[in-house]
């Protein structure tokens, strides 16, 4: 039987994943999950492909008080209710989000943590700074098999926050979720059509905790998973339809 293991999100993109009992699947994703990012002076994009240290920061964000909370390594906390800049217009993988930049101590902390300038944006509406699909989701089994490929033992795993997966999966065989293209699966209330395979970058190289480089992943996808195009593991979707999904619940594929 296939369950539910973990629902993750993060509040800011590339910042640390926040775990969750339950949470409610929009059309658009989880509301909550990457409802703010960041971007450089340039007003690019700024992730853990130039920061990995922003691994290091512990963000919530509660949308019925508008209160936001940052946590740093060294005990610093900013948690209040932003006040927001006018909005203007960012370009997330090659979308349009209109976002308005928070002012006050956000931006000289999160600049001096990450050694350059930085501009956390909160986007006017939820569910817009996804990647290429709103939902992710991966088989706990396949994590396991690259760690193997890898040449570890069973007790030393690669964690499986370092994926970043929305949707994380029991009772699979491992790259199962790869069969799932254009099928649905039903989770709890919720239904997701699986659209597209997850091409992974040099983030999951990177340490979840740390956000340093400590492993190869991505060259050792390649070694047993070989694909011109990217190093493929796990899936991306779409919500078809919107519903309560919980931990524990089973899945079922359409």
């Amino acid at each position: 039987m296939i369950t539910v293991a973990e629902i993750n999100i993060a509040p800011v993109k590339s910042m640390a994943l926040v775990p969750l009992e339950q949470a409610t699947l929009d059309l658009g994703g989880i509301q909550e999950d990457r409802r703010f990012y960041l971007v450089n002076q340039q007003g690019r994009l700024l992730s853990r492909r130039q920061v990995g240290k922003l691994a290091q920061l512990v963000a919530s964000w509660d949308p019925e008080s508008e209160r936001l909370r940052i946590a740093f390594p060294d005990g610093t906390v900013l948690d209040e209710r932003p006040e927001l800049d006018q909005p203007v217009w960012t370009i997330i993988w090659g979308r349009r989000v209109r976002a308005r930049p928070l002012m006050g101590d956000w931006m000289r902390a999160i600049s001096e943590f990450s050694g350059q300038p930085a501009v956390l944006m909160m986007s006017e509406l939820p569910c817009q700074v996804f990647d290429e699909f709103p939902v992710s989701v991966l088989s706990r089994a396949s994590v396991e098999r690259l760690s193997a490929q890898m040449g570890m033992a069973e007790d030393e795993c690669l964690a499986t926050d370092r994926f970043r997966p929305t949707l994380l999966l029991d009772g699979c065989e491992e790259h199962e979720e790869d069969g799932w293209m254009n099928r649905t699966i039903s989770i709890g209330d919720a239904v997701v059509r699986v659209l597209a395979p997850d091409p992974r970058c040099a983030i999951i190289d990177q340490d979840p905790i740390t956000g340093e480089t400590d492993t190869e992943a991505v060259r050792s996808i390649l070694g047993y998973r070989p694909n011109a195009l990217a190093a493929y593991f796990g899936v991306y979707g779409i919500v078809e339809k919107p519903g309560l999904v919980r931990v524990g619940d089973r899945v079922e594929v359409g």
